[in-house]
C-alpha cells in the first residue's frame, strides 16, 4: 500500500490564458444581467429604455449592467440619436442560451 499521492506529470498551466473566460463568467454572475440576456434572447436588440420597463429597474442599474455586459464583450451597441441598442453578439448566442435554460432546472431543485 502506497501512502502518497502519485504525482502525474502534467503540463504547465498559465492562468492568465483564463483572464478573459474569467471576465465573461463575472459578468453572467448576476441575476439582473442573466435576465437583461434573457429578454434579448428572446426579443433581440433592444433599448436600455425597454429594458428598464421590462425589469422596472431605476435606469442607473440598467445601464450599469448594460455596461458590464458591453465590457466582458458579450454585446454589441447601436446609437440611433440619442438612444443606444443593444444585443448580444452572435457567438455567444449559444451559450448564452445554454446557460439561460438552467434557470428552468435551477427552479425545480429548489
Amino acid at each position: 500500500m502506497v501512502d502518497s499521492c502519485t504525482i502525474k506529470k502534467i503540463k504547465p498551466i498559465n492562468v492568465t490564458e483564463f483572464e478573459g473566460i474569467e471576465s465573461i463568467m463575472k459578468a453572467l454572475s448576476n441575476k439582473i444581467r442573466l435576465a437583461m440576456l434573457d429578454a434579448m434572447i428572446n426579443n433581440g436588440e433592444l433599448c436600455a429604455c425597454e429594458l428598464e420597463m421590462s425589469l422596472n429597474l431605476p435606469q442607473p442599474t440598467i445601464t450599469l449592467n448594460l455596461h458590464r455586459l458591453y465590457y466582458a464583450g458579450l454585446l454589441k451597441r447601436r446609437e440611433k440619436s440619442k438612444y443606444t441598442y443593444f444585443s448580444i453578439k452572435e457567438k455567444y448566442v449559444p451559450i448564452i442560451t445554454s446557460i439561460l435554460k438552467m434557470k428552468d432546472s435551477a427552479d425545480k431543485e429548489h
